[in-house]
C-alpha cells in the first residue's frame, strides 16, 4: 500500500489495535522512502494528507524510534507544505488521535 493510500483515511475512531496497524504501515513506509525521494512524495500529497503525515511524524518522534529518518521526513514536509502545517497539527482544538 502506498504513503498517499495509508494517508487517506486515517483510522481517528478505530480501536487502539487498529490505530498501531496503520502507525506501524506507515512507519515501515517511511522507513523504505530513499532520501532523494521524500519532497516529491510530500508535493504529491493533499493538504489534508500533509496534515495526516505530520501527525504520524510527531508520533513516531515521540517514540524516538528511526528519528533521523523521521527528521528527515519532517524538513521535506515543512519545506512543501509550510509552516501552516505544523500550526495546524499543532493548534488543533479537538486533537486527532493516530
Amino acid at each position: 500500500m502506498s504513503l498517499s493510500q495509508l494517508l487517506q483515511d486515517p483510522p481517528y475512531e478505530f480501536e487502539q489495535q487498529d490505530k498501531q496497524r496503520a502507525y506501524e504501515q506507515v512507519m515501515i513506509c517511511l522507513s523504505d522512502t530513499a532520501d532523494n525521494k521524500l519532497k516529491d512524495i510530500c508535493s504529491n500529497l493533499s493538504t489534508d494528507q500533509q496534515d495526516t503525515l505530520m501527525r504520524y511524524l510527531y508520533k513516531g518522534l515521540e517514540s524516538c524510534e528511526n528519528s533521523l529518518k523521521l527528521l528527515k521526513w519532517h524538513g521535506a514536509l515543512s519545506e512543501v507544505a509550510g509552516l501552516g502545517c505544523i500550526m495546524r497539527v499543532l493548534s488543533e482544538k479537538r486533537k486527532r488521535v493516530l
